[in-house]
This record gives C-alpha cells, structure tokens and sequence, in this order.
C-alpha cells in the first residue's frame, strides 16, 4: 500500500498552522499543543532530518535494579498489582524491602542475602496462598 512521505515537508506545527491559516481547519479544533508550542516555541526546529547532538548516553541504573531483574528472571509468576491504589506495594518492591533489611540487618553478601529474601519471599507467597484457600474453604461451608 503507498503511503505518504508529507513527514518530510515541514513539521506538524507547520502543517497544523497552514491548515488553520487556510481554512482547512476550524480554530475550535485546533489540537491544545498548539498553544503551547507557540508560547514556548522549541530552541531547534523539530524536523525529521535534524542532525542529533553526539551527547554520551549515560547509564541509569541502580542497584537495586541488578536484584530486581534477577527476581523477575527467578520468579515465575508475578502477580498484577492495582496502580490505582498507592498504598499497595508491588511484588518487587515488597522483594526488595525484604532484602535491603536482610542486607543490613545480618551483612550479608549480596547473593546471601538475596537467597535468603527469595526463600522468606515465598515462604510468605505459599503463606498467603494457604490463608486464602482455608477461607475460601470456610466460605463454601457456611453456604
């Protein structure tokens, strides 16, 4: 299927504003960026053939981010968390709070520590399984 190559002429404000200038588009139906970008109008001209700067890419990582990947690889099954409720810690975050109190509690080494977090983690994951099977158990013998 053919497609157009109109990205290459101009950018979206260009176009946007040519639209609006012609007629083409009604100004109540003006998209809300537009606003902005002519308040607050960009240092560089956002075209797609604008050379990029050679700025070193930094790495962001922490180190907890090296105990949470391998939690991820070492667990099978991660259970969805509601984001909509903050007060509810995720999986990992609930991991990760075991293990930095193991590390600093008992200094241990850092795969020491992550074996015995793993093995209190699904202590409580097995724990909690089990409460909710004997409730579910005692709500069916009630009805």
């Amino acid at each position: 299927m053919a497609q157009s190559r109109l990205e290459k002429i101009g950018t979206v404000y260009s176009r946007v504003s040519s639209l609006l200038r012609g007629g083409a588009m009604k100004s109540e139906d003006a998209p809300l960026w537009l606003a902005v970008y002519e308040a607050f109008p960009p240092k560089y001209e956002p075209r797609f053939d604008r050379q990029l700067p050679s700025k070193p890419i930094t790495p962001i990582f922490y180190k907890e981010d090296l105990v949470r990947a391998r939690f991820h690889k070492d667990q099978g099954f991660i259970p969805a968390t509601n984001l909509g409720r903050e007060n509810i810690k995720t999986a990992s975050q609930n991991f990760l709070s075991m293990y930095k109190m193991i590390q600093k509690e008992e200094g241990l080494s850092m795969d020491a520590a992550y074996e015995r977090a793993m093995h209190q983690y699904k202590a409580e994951v097995e724990a909690r399984i089990e409460f909710s099977k004997t409730r579910n158990e005692s709500s069916n013998n009630r009805a």
